[in-house]
């Protein structure tokens, strides 16, 4: 357990910003904050009256807990019993996996989200810190993910 932070982005079809926002959380574990940074990125959407819902997150174990449920007594199930809830809002929903070096903006705003105030900070327009990945990611520029090969 340690500090922890949540951020995200809802952007348009073509890629362009339409909000996002940042959260200080206090204190928990990564799955938490993964599981927060979810929810308030559906709340967020369904407040922007965003219709259809691709979701991108880089916590494998998060999408798996969202796909396939957890159990009655799990810590997180309130959270994601409102994820639940909000997904059936929309008219389309799909949630995958992405790699942490292609979901560089969502990372910029959490890790901002750790210095902040306590609560929710929502941005209608992208700050300064997340201008250049954003422009990267509508030029496509490619990002390098180092693996280790010897397995």
């Amino acid at each position: 357990m340690g500090k922890i932070g949540a951020g995200g982005v809802i952007r348009s079809h073509d890629g362009s910003w339409v909000a996002g926002f940042y959260a200080n959380l206090g204190s928990g574990s990564v799955l938490q904050s993964e599981a927060w940074g979810l929810l308030l990125g559906l709340k967020l959407a369904y407040d922007n009256q965003c219709s259809h819902l691709y979701v991108e997150s880089d916590s494998e174990t998060l999408i798996n807990m969202v796909k396939n449920g957890v159990d009655e007594v799990h810590p997180l199930k309130t959270i994601l019993n409102c994820c639940s809830f909000l997904q059936q809002k929309f008219l389309s929903f799909d949630i995958r996996h992405t790699y942490r070096e292609v979901n560089v903006v969502a990372d910029i705003l959490s890790k901002d989200g750790l210095q902040a105030e306590a609560g929710v900070h929502v941005m209608l327009h992208p700050p300064p810190q997340v201008i250049n990945s954003l422009l990267d990611d509508l030029c496509e520029f490619p990002r390098v993910r180092i693996v280790n090969s010897e397995v």
